[in-house]
């Protein structure tokens, strides 16, 4: 599924956010619950040369890739909030794949959800990495909708503030201060 109209429950739609979702929906929603979808893993994989990063200032944002387990957060959208928000939702996430996933939210309810994954054909997806290039785009990566270290600090915060206090994102966030600190004694 590109980016077809997913299946729209009676109550909805859920949408699994796993990045800048998470703590910037920009849509309005009924529900918003800390989920985890098995199938998936978070890595800081797509090279931004828009949001998080210029074409002169590459940055990092989070692409899903498959296996593995991860933690976000599931909007729950009213059925006539649908029309509206999904092709919003499509524009935004333009660089993705939409596919519809087995979530568990922490009440315990299993649901299926809209999320968007890092599309193996984009070109923008490098999920390997060498550490030193990782670090410089995540240090100093900077676009229109601000710096990839912020993106990375805001998405941990947003799984802290619905209870996830460990994660991939909270393990990158002192690797980010030292790269900055280490940054600012060779200037």
């Amino acid at each position: 599924m590109r980016h077809r109209t997913p299946p729209i429950g009676p109550d909805g739609l859920w949408i699994f956010g796993y990045g800048s979702l998470m703590w910037e929906p920009g849509f309005t929603y009924r529900r918003a619950e800390r989920a985890q979808v098995t199938g998936w893993h978070r890595r800081m994989s797509m090279m931004g040369s828009k949001s998080y990063g210029w074409v002169s200032r590459p940055g990092l944002a989070a692409g899903l890739h498959p296996g593995g387990v991860v933690d976000g957060i599931a909007f729950l959208l009213a059925p006539e909030d649908c029309p509206a928000t999904l092709p919003v939702l499509s524009a935004r996430e333009w660089a993705y794949l939409a596919v519809m996933a087995p979530a568990r939210l922490a009440s315990g309810e299993r649901v299926r959800a809209l999320t968007y994954v890092a599309h193996p054909t984009n070109g923008r997806f490098h999920p390997h990495r060498p550490r030193g290039d990782f670090l410089r785009r995540l240090n100093h990566g900077v676009g229109r909708k601000g710096a990839a270290a912020d993106y990375l600090r805001l998405s941990a915060e947003a799984l802290t503030a619905h209870g996830v206090y460990l994660s991939d994102l909270h393990d990158l966030v002192p690797l980010i201060d030292r790269g900055r600190a280490a940054t600012a004694k060779r200037r």
